[in-house]
C-alpha cells in the first residue's frame, strides 16, 4: 500500500514538529480529529492545542541536548496533557514523541497524539475516582468516554442519577441539548423504562422521546436514540441516554457489535463504581452519625460548627437521671426514651411555635413574629430536608403559625 494511504487512514493524529514546536506536517485524523480542520495546522505552533496550565511541562519534557547522548537515542517516555479542540472543550490526550531525526537541519520530533476516547476502555474515569476526583467530575469523565465527534459520525452519551434525576455529559456547544434532556427528564422522561433489562444499551423510538428532543434531535441530525439502565443489587440506581448522528456512507449495522461492546463496558465500570460510592456512603453515615437515633454524631456536630460562617447559638441537652432508666427498665428501654418519636417531635415544633410568639423586647421594629414548621419523620421516604421543606411551605399555606408534617 502506498504509505500516504496508510498515514491518511490514522485516526490518531501524527504531526512532525520543528525544534520550535511548529507544525511542519500532519497525518491521520482520519474523519477528523477534535473538531480541527487538519489542512490548516501546519504553521501553527503544537502549544496552541495544550491547556496553557501544562505549556511548561510539555516543553520539558522534550530537552534539548545533553553533552555525549546522541540525539537520536533521546526518546521522552509517553505522557498524557490536555488538549482544547476546536469548540474549546478539554480532552485528555495521550502523546507518543517518535525521537528527534538525525539530519541537524530539521531538528524537530515527530509525536503520535491519541485521545483516550479512542482507547478501549474508560480509563479516565477510573484513574480519576482512584485519585480522589469529586464524583460529579468523575460522572463528567464516564458521559465523554464514548463522545465522538467527527467528520462522519458523533454520538452524545448522557449519565441520569436516579432517583434524582440529575443529568450529566454533553458538551458546552450542544445548543441547548443537555438542559433540554434535564428538562425532559424533570418533568418525567424515562426511557430506561422503556426498554428492556441487561448489560447493554437499547433502542428507544425517537417518536416516543418529548417534542422538544424530537426537535432538537431532527435540528441537528441525531435521529438514533439509545437508553442503558444501570442495575446494583436489583435497583435501577442510574441509567445513561445516548443519542447519535450515523455515518452517512455506512449503515450503522455494520459498526453496532463494536459499539455495543464499548457501552456494555461503560455499564459494567459505572455500576462498579456506583457500588463503590455507595459503600463510601454508609462507611461515612456510620462514621459520623448515631446508630440508634440517626442523628449527626459529635465528629459531623463540630465539622458542621466549624463551616458555619455564621454566628450559632449551642443548646446542650441532657436526659435527666438517665442512668436510673438505665438500671429500672433495662437498656432496650432506656434506647426507647432516647429515641424522639412522631408525637414527641409534634410537640417540640408546638412548643417551638409558642416560644416565637412571646411579645420582642426591641426599641423598635416590630412586637411579634411568627414561624411555620415542616414536620418530616420518614427516613426511608426519599429526601428528609426536601419533605420538612414542603410540609413547612403547606403550613404557611394554612395560615401560618402552625405545623404541617408530611
Amino acid at each position: 500500500m502506498d504509505p500516504g494511504k496508510v498515514l491518511a487512514l490514522l485516526r490518531p493524529l501524527v504531526l512532525a514538529v520543528d525544534g520550535w514546536g511548529t507544525i511542519v506536517e500532519v497525518h491521520g485524523g482520519c474523519g477528523g480529529f477534535l473538531g480541527y480542520t487538519l489542512a490548516t495546522m501546519p504553521g501553527r505552533n503544537v502549544l496552541e492545542l495544550i491547556d496553557p496550565i501544562e505549556h511548561d511541562a510539555v516543553a520539558s519534557y522534550f530537552v534539548s541536548d545533553v553533552p555525549g547522548v546522541p540525539r537520536t537515542t533521546m526518546l521522552p517516555l509517553p505522557f498524557r496533557v490536555t488538549m482544547i479542540d476546536a469548540f474549546g472543550v478539554s480532552h485528555a490526550v495521550d502523546v507518543i514523541p517518535t525521537g528527534r531525526p538525525d539530519d541537524p537541519d530539521v531538528n524537530g520530533w515527530v509525536v503520535v497524539l491519541v485521545p483516550l476516547s479512542m482507547q478501549g476502555g474508560p480509563s479516565r474515569s477510573l484513574d480519576a475516582e482512584l485519585s480522589g476526583a469529586d464524583r460529579q467530575d468523575v460522572k463528567q469523565l464516564l458521559a465523554e468516554e464514548l463522545q465522538i465527534d467527527n467528520a462522519e459520525w458523533a454520538t452524545r452519551i448522557f449519565l441520569v442519577d436516579l432517583p434524582a434525576r440529575a443529568v450529566t455529559g454533553g458538551r458546552v456547544d450542544d445548543f441547548g441539548l443537555l438542559s433540554t434532556i434535564e428538562r425532559s427528564v424533570a418533568r418525567g422522561w424515562s426511557p430506561w423504562n422503556e426498554v428492556g433489562h441487561g448489560f447493554g444499551a437499547f433502542d428507544v423510538p425517537l417518536g416516543t422521546a418529548p417534542e422538544a428532543i424530537q426537535a432538537l434531535a431532527f435540528e441537528h441530525g441525531w435521529s438514533l436514540v439509545e437508553a442503558a439502565p444501570i442495575e446494583f443489587d436489583g435497583e435501577l440506581v442510574a441509567a445513561y441516554i445516548r443519542l447519535s448522528r450515523p455515518i452517512d456512507q455506512t449503515p450503522f449495522d455494520s459498526v453496532r457489535t463494536n459499539v455495543e461492546n464499548r457501552i456494555r463496558g461503560l455499564v459494567d465500570v459505572t455500576r462498579l463504581l456506583y457500588s463503590r460510592w455507595r459503600d463510601q456512603d454508609v462507611l461515612m453515615a456510620a462514621a459520623r452519625t448515631d446508630p440508634l437515633t440517626g442523628l449527626a454524631n459529635r465528629d459531623a456536630f463540630t465539622d458542621a460548627l466549624a463551616e458555619s460562617g455564621d454566628a450559632v447559638a449551642v443548646v446542650y441537652i441532657d436526659i435527666d437521671r438517665f442512668k436510673a432508666v438505665n438500671d429500672e427498665w433495662g437498656h432496650a428501654v432506656g434506647d426507647q426514651v432516647r429515641c424522639v418519636d412522631g408525637v414527641i417531635a409534634g410537640r417540640i415544633c408546638r412548643r417551638i411555635i409558642d416560644e416565637m410568639a412571646i411579645p420582642l423586647n426591641l426599641p423598635t421594629g416590630p412586637r411579634h413574629i411568627s414561624v411555620s414548621v415542616g414536620l418530616a419523620l420518614d427516613a426511608a421516604a426519599g429526601d428528609l430536608v426536601e419533605q420538612a421543606d414542603q410540609a413547612m411551605l403547606a403550613a404557611k399555606r394554612r395560615g401560618r403559625a402552625s405545623v404541617a408534617s408530611t
